[in-house]
């Protein structure tokens, strides 16, 4: 329930406490950005990010504050190695710009709402539709009120985790009485294997990873380097602007260089390439560019072609000389013509077969290496129709925004391009990021859509305060996504119980929703699927992908060593077994196919096939297919609804007596068998009323003689009912 009364709305602004740092006295010449200097001993600083204050002492005792941004460039940076690293003080910083923009909003509408009775433009009925719209508006300028314990662990752990915790891990958060405790729980959760998991869904929408990296699938092209790369460089806590530099500079095969595979994407498709890296790094939709003038953005087509002439000489072809050699030197055709012999007159080939499928799809993939060549592909179009160039005219690479690129300092175009792009200088790069993340956090961005952030914030921002914080906080932080989320996650904003009202189109529109909690949402497909294999398997974080060595071994094999029917089979069988499942201690697993209950394989989204087929329950769900960046939806379909009421997973996987969940309420005895499930479901503990409506449910029918399956079938009733309310699939 929000504060009612709006004496008490932002007194929370008042109690937020500035991060004030000791430091060994220490006197020295400190300059403005004017020029001007004084001798003053720095006493430490307050708040934090481009808020910061400075603290200084002169030698005659007089003390007094100064903003860092009116600081010289030295003085800033010493400042800077003296600034909080502690996520509470900055998390406090985002909590006051937060409920500044709301008590600023709430009281503009309060005199909106006292203006309405004078004016002239309006008749009686649209007076009063614009009143409730105004009194909605200003009841969502009411920060929220805490979440309980409960809610906080089953939010962050789908936040984070990317699934829901397990009994257990619900049982030992909620007994802990520790103050700080979900901090620590932040902190747990940003480091394990989860978080990987959950992550890589994440980036895998923006990048669209799937299985034959290509738009058309690439044959027998495995994925399965980039994806491990991805998954390790979440691990490694990698700056986000080293991973992008990575993948617009690699070179090679992607099973020596996995980052490879973001220009493998999209394989000629150098155009297309483009417009997906602005829109995914920069936040900016650029595509109308390609054939005419922006119609409503700062960019003409000149500019998008200079833009793609930094990528004018690099392929994703070929390579070494426009030669495609396997390992040893041979020929592919030549080899893949004496192998396929080998097989025909071993019996292993079709009697209208001359050449063996497999190995051509193997043996073409030799052909995907990003290079780069002498030259510029990229020209003016035919038709192009401005007099700023020629059609089919030469265009030289350069940005139409940020800092002037130097091409003499660099070996290739794409190196100057991956450095302006990812430069802390570039007005979109960082912004682009902390509003995708933010968005990631509370279900709406500050800039929407995430996709057509403007040239211009001021004014255009729904909070430009705030929005540069964040900004210069990512910079500080340098570029560490973990540490940007831990922050975040530890905001009283984030903390908060969602909020119920949907922001309005208007508002969105306007930019007019200030965050009095996160928004309401569904949970999506991964983690609804994901949340299922925590009910079914004892560790739902233990099964992972491996696929990248194997890869690389195979690719890396002297094909003029295999002389034998076996031998050549035996190498076609490793290919298939390339992305199977392993434990945590990286043991392979039988037959690779993981987990089985009720005959479902039951492991996380991130280490199945991407994206599954159609007909699965991720699919279903609206798991991306991939082909689009972040092309996964979570609206409801009667579909969904049929799913979980009549499918096999609810019906059979669930509450089958291999499920995990099943068997371990079953053991522990009678006892509360109720509050386990609820804890293990709901990461709460049900009502008196529930409870009694779940012991119900559990009892068998008289006609059940084995008492056993009596019992599971009555938990499973109660599993069934839970899943299946709107409880489990959303995010409070």
């Amino acid at each position: 329930m929000k504060i009612q009364h709006r004496t008490l709305l932002f007194a929370a602004t008042a109690s937020l406490l500035l991060a004030a740092i000791p430091v060994s006295a220490e006197v020295r010449t400190w300059t403005d950005t004017q020029g001007r200097s004084v001798e003053a001993e720095f006493l430490g600083t307050e708040g934090a990010g481009p808020s910061t204050v400075v603290k200084l002492k002169r030698a005659d005792g007089q003390t007094f504050n100064f903003p860092i941004a009116n600081l010289s460039e030295a003085d800033r940076l010493f400042v800077a190695s003296h600034l909080p690293k502690d996520p509470a003080a900055l998390a406090n910083e985002v909590d006051k710009l937060v409920l500044n923009k709301l008590k600023e909003s709430y009281y503009d509408l309060q005199k909106q709402l006292a203006a309405l009775p004078q004016r002239t433009d309006l008749d009686a009925e649209l007076k009063k539709k614009e009143e409730e719209k105004i009194k909605r508006e200003m009841e969502m300028c009411i920060p929220n009120e805490l979440t309980s314990d409960e809610q906080f662990l089953r939010r962050i752990y789908l936040d984070i985790a990317g699934r829901i915790p397990t009994y257990k891990e619900a049982e030992k958060f909620l007994s802990d009485s520790n103050r700080n405790k979900r901090a620590a729980l932040i902190d747990e959760l940003l480091n394990s294997e989860a978080f990987a998991m959950h992550m890589f869904n994440f980036y895998g929408d923006l990048l669209r990873i799937r299985e034959g990296l290509t738009m058309m699938g690439g044959g027998d092209l495995r994925a399965d380097p980039y994806i491990e790369w991805v998954k390790q460089a979440v691990r490694e806590n990698k700056p986000f602007n080293a991973m992008v530099k990575e993948m617009l500079t690699a070179q090679g095969n992607v099973w020596d260089t996995p980052a490879a595979g973001y220009l493998m994407t999209d394989d000629g498709m150098r155009l297309c390439n483009l417009s997906n890296t602005f829109t995914v790094f920069l936040g900016t939709e650029i595509t109308c560019a390609q054939c005419h003038d922006h119609p409503f953005e700062e960019i003409y087509q000149m500019d998008f072609f200079r833009l793609a002439s930094f990528m004018g000489g690099t392929e994703t072809r070929g390579g070494r000389g426009g030669n495609m050699m396997i390992m040893g030197g041979a020929d592919p055709r030549g080899e893949i013509d004496r192998l396929s012999k080998i097989l025909k007159d071993g019996g292993k080939l079709g009697e209208r077969e001359t050449r063996d499928r497999q190995l051509e799809d193997i043996f073409g993939s030799f052909s995907y290496n990003v290079n780069d060549r002498d030259g510029n592909a990229v020209k003016l179009p035919h038709d192009y129709k401005y007099d700023d160039g020629e059609p089919n005219g030469n265009v030289e690479p350069g940005a139409y925004f940020g800092d002037a690129v130097n091409l003499e300092k660099y070996k290739t175009p794409r190196e100057a391009y991956a450095d302006w792009m990812t430069s802390p200088s570039n007005p979109r790069f960082t912004i682009n990021l902390v509003n995708r993340l933010w968005k990631k956090c509370f279900g709406v961005a500050q800039i929407e859509p995430v996709f057509n952030i403007p040239g211009h914030l001021d004014g255009q921002a729904q909070n430009y305060e705030l929005l540069t914080f964040l900004e210069q906080m990512m910079k500080d932080l340098n570029f560490s996504v973990k540490d940007f989320l831990r922050v975040v996650y530890n905001t009283q904003t984030y903390q908060r119980e969602a909020e119920s009202l949907s922001p309005s189109l208007d508002q969105m529109d306007k930019g007019t929703y200030h965050f009095p909690g996160p928004v309401l949402r569904r949970m999506s497909a991964e983690q609804m699927w994901d949340s299922l294999v925590t009910l079914t398997t004892p560790d739902p974080d233990a099964v992972v992908r491996r696929g990248w060595e194997a890869y690389k071994e195979l690719m890396h094999t002297d094909t003029k060593t295999l002389t034998t029917v076996d031998q050549i089979m035996k190498f076609k069988e490793d290919f298939g077994k390339i992305g199977g499942l392993a434990s945590s201690d990286g043991e392979m697993m039988m037959g690779g196919s993981g987990p089985q209950v009720g005959g479902v394989q039951m492991v996380r989204a991130s280490e199945m096939r991407q994206p599954m087929p159609p007909g699965h329950f991720l699919r279903m769900f609206g798991q991306s297919d991939k082909q689009l960046i972040e092309n996964q939806f979570t609206t409801g379909s009667s579909p969904q609804v049929m799913a979980l009421l009549n499918g096999n997973i609810t019906n059979q996987v669930l509450t089958s007596p291999d499920s995990f969940l099943l068997k371990e309420v079953a053991a522990a005895g009678r006892g509360d068998r109720v509050e386990q499930l609820f804890l293990a479901i709901l990461s709460r503990r049900p009502s008196a009323s529930e409870k009694s409506a779940a012991t119900a449910g559990m009892r068998p029918e008289r006609s059940e003689d084995d008492k056993e399956k009596a019992a599971i079938k009555g938990l499973g009733n109660v599993v069934w009912a839970l899943v299946n309310t709107r409880e489990f699939m959303f995010i409070q």
